[in-house]
């Protein structure tokens, strides 16, 4: 991207750029990986960037960095439980990491990554109305790596992107319910089917031939569902 854009033309053209990505990758984790990608290419003095969402207890749920040194360095934040990345997500502001030498808000954290080549930081939230849902952030190899620039564009960007992000997980969550429900509702009707074949097969009751099946099932050990398709399918109690 040009340097010479004008903030508001510059971050007219990513908004669009990450509007893209977000909107075509099919999955949330495709779409956070797209994200932290065009955020490490974005922001001049950028060693690497990375994007995580986060459930109400500070969890992952999904996580990208663009490279190994970042993916180490967010997994050091996690694993320890601190770090600028978790406080721009609980405290939903933006914090700069001037120096990792100097800085001590993180005392465990700032000395793990001493062999990495990370000097500087910025972490800002993914905030949408309901609060914060992760964070993006970006490291630079040199002590305050990043200018003023840098952090408002990161701090724009993070707004459209925490929207599209939000949505995506939506549509996942959607998904996979719609998915449950598709799978719930095929074994309530396998196992239907297996009960009316019983009641065939031994001249019993609708409730003779249920107790059957969910005791042939216990003690061969295979779930409910399976043995009833297996039935289906020909097999034997």
């Amino acid at each position: 991207m040009p340097a010479d854009l004008p903030l508001a033309d510059e971050l007219a053209a990513l908004t669009v750029r990450i509007a893209d990505l977000l909107l075509t990758h099919e999955t949330v984790d495709e779409a956070v990986s797209a994200l932290a990608q065009a955020l490490k290419e974005s922001v001049p003095g950028a060693l690497g960037a990375g994007a995580s969402l986060m459930d109400t207890r500070g969890r992952r749920t999904s996580t990208a960095a663009t490279d190994p040194t970042i993916l180490q360095a967010d997994q050091l934040q996690y694993d320890l439980r601190q770090g600028p990345c978790l406080t721009a997500w609980a405290q939903q502001a933006t914090v700069k990491m001037v120096d990792s030498r100097t800085d001590h808000r993180w005392p465990a954290w700032t000395r793990a990554i001493t062999d990495l080549p990370l000097r500087s930081a910025i972490s800002t939230p993914l905030s949408t109305p309901d609060g914060a849902i992760g964070a993006l952030k970006v490291y630079s190899p040199i002590p305050d790596g990043f200018d003023s620039k840098a952090i408002r564009l990161i701090e724009l960007l993070a707004r459209p992107a925490a929207l599209m992000l939000a949505n995506a997980q939506a549509r996942d969550a959607a998904e996979r319910l719609s998915d449950g429900l598709i799978g719930a509702l095929g074994a309530r009707d396998a196992i239907g089917t297996a009960t009316g074949i019983i009641m065939e097969r031994l001249h019993v009751s609708h409730d003779k031939a249920l107790a059957t099946l969910i005791s042939a099932s216990r003690r061969r050990e295979v779930a409910l569902h399976q043995l009833s398709r297996d039935i289906i399918a020909g097999g034997e109690l």
